[in-house]
């Protein structure tokens, strides 16, 4: 019988893991490639979030001209609006919880919020021309912060509030 087995079974004790990379609480550290792909995640949501506050802070123009183009058009645009902004909260609440961190909610959020202020402070656009453009800026920033406030990460194993999958804290 193998010496290692023998001590190990004698002694009443499980065998020790012999990359050393147990945690203190017994499961597997994550590796550095885990953490990598985390983190180039969360790169890639800020991103996202940033170029879709781009594409929509655009594309927000066209429900500005729907609000003046009548009653019809003032009810198609503001339930476009509050549509638009359902999709924006539940994007940012998914993020979150496919990152299982509050940070995967802020990511995006903060890529939208910045791509907003670079086109209303920066560029040559105006956003905020009309109240139905300041509305939908303003709206959709209080959007994003309600969802990143809003989002916890889900339960690990145990049934409490897991620390994202790094294993850093919220």
């Amino acid at each position: 019988m193998n010496a290692s087995v023998s001590s190990s079974s004698a002694s009443g004790s499980a065998p020790r893991d012999p990359s050393g990379s147990s945690g203190p609480d017994g499961r597997r550290a994550h590796s550095l490639v885990d953490t990598s792909i985390t983190w180039a995640g969360y790169v890639a949501l800020f991103l996202l979030g940033f170029v879709a506050g781009v594409v929509c802070g655009l594309a927000g123009g066209w429900l500005s001209w729907l609000w003046g183009a009548g009653t019809l058009g003032m009810l198609l645009a503001g339930l476009g609006l509050v549509v638009f902004l359902a999709l924006l909260f539940a994007g940012c609440r998914a993020a979150a919880w496919a990152m299982g961190s509050r940070l995967g909610a802020g990511l995006p959020a903060l890529g939208w919020v910045a791509a907003g202020l670079t086109f209303t402070f920066y560029g040559d656009i105006e956003l905020v021309g009309t109240i139905f453009n300041g509305v939908f800026h303003i709206g959709a920033i209080v959007a994003v912060t309600f969802a990143t406030l809003l989002s916890d990460p889900p339960p690990d194993q145990s049934g409490s509030a897991a620390g994202g999958r790094t294993g850093t804290a919220r």
